[in-house]
């Protein structure tokens, strides 16, 4: 059985690349990717909408940076499954990211092993 069999998915990243590789990624796994944002007020309607079971979510965005994009959305929903990714591997961002609520932390570029090894802990698979 696939690892995503039917799991809702948002994929957040200005990068139209990064979220294609993702997509692809999460598609090859059986997940259902609800949507792909590009900015942070874009990644906040979306989530509102679909209320996906995982989201990854990029850091450095335009109009909202990641970081508060999840501190609204732990605020909001505090069972939330949300993956930081970055292309920072910057300890302090990490941990900030961690201690306000982000389940696991991904660094780009995308592994797909690195990946689904992160989504399996986010979603209590592993």
């Amino acid at each position: 059985m696939p690892l995503g069999a039917g799991q809702t998915v948002l994929i957040v990243d200005d990068s139209p690349v990064m979220r294609q590789m993702l997509h692809k990624m999460f598609v090859n796994e059986g997940f259902n990717v609800v949507g792909q944002a590009a900015d942070g007020e874009e990644a906040l309607t979306l989530f509102e909408r679909h209320k996906p079971q995982l989201t990854t979510l990029d850091i450095v965005m335009p109009k909202i940076r990641g970081t508060e994009v999840l501190e609204t959305l732990m605020a909001k929903y505090p069972d939330s499954r949300i993956i930081m990714a970055s292309s920072v591997s910057d300890a302090r961002t990490v941990m900030h990211c961690l201690k306000i609520g982000a389940k696991q932390y991904i660094i780009k570029p995308y592994d797909e092993d690195k990946v689904m090894s992160a989504v399996k802990k986010a979603l209590d698979l592993s």
